[in-house]
């Protein structure tokens, strides 16, 4: 348990590490009013974690875990969330459950918008 939560940690400090200079690069590049480059970073990160499940899936080391949760969990978690989301999503639609996967996008999309927003609200009131 302990090895796993160093390995996701160490994931997450490369994969968040990759985003930032992704985000700080890609902002330099285009200067535009929209956020280009958190959305390459969720599509790249998207292509990523689909691009290896496979892979992890198929070779399980000897049902060691450590390098699946390096790469999925850590690396591809800090690097972008979206990533997580997209392919639990996509499971869902493979296995046809097509109501739940579109319940599971429009849920997640409303649910952290309508919470992102509250947590504004409630840290403007309280730092004021």
């Amino acid at each position: 348990m302990i090895k796993a939560a160093l390995l996701v940690g160490l994931g997450s400090f490369v994969g968040g590490s990759l985003r930032y200079l992704s985000v700080v690069w890609i902002d330099r590049k285009a200067d535009i009013d929209f956020p280009l480059a958190i959305l390459l970073v969720n599509v790249t990160g998207s292509f990523l974690i689909g691009f290896m499940t496979p892979g992890l899936e198929r070779f399980s080391w000897s049902g060691d875990a450590s390098l699946p949760l390096f790469l999925s969990a850590g690396m591809m978690g800090g690097f972008t969330t979206f990533s997580t989301f997209s392919l639990q999503t996509l499971k869902l639609m493979q296995a046809g459950s097509w109501a739940m996967a579109g319940i599971n996008a429009v849920a997640s999309v409303l649910c952290c918008l309508v919470f992102v927003f509250a947590g504004l609200k409630l840290g403007q009131l309280l730092f004021r």
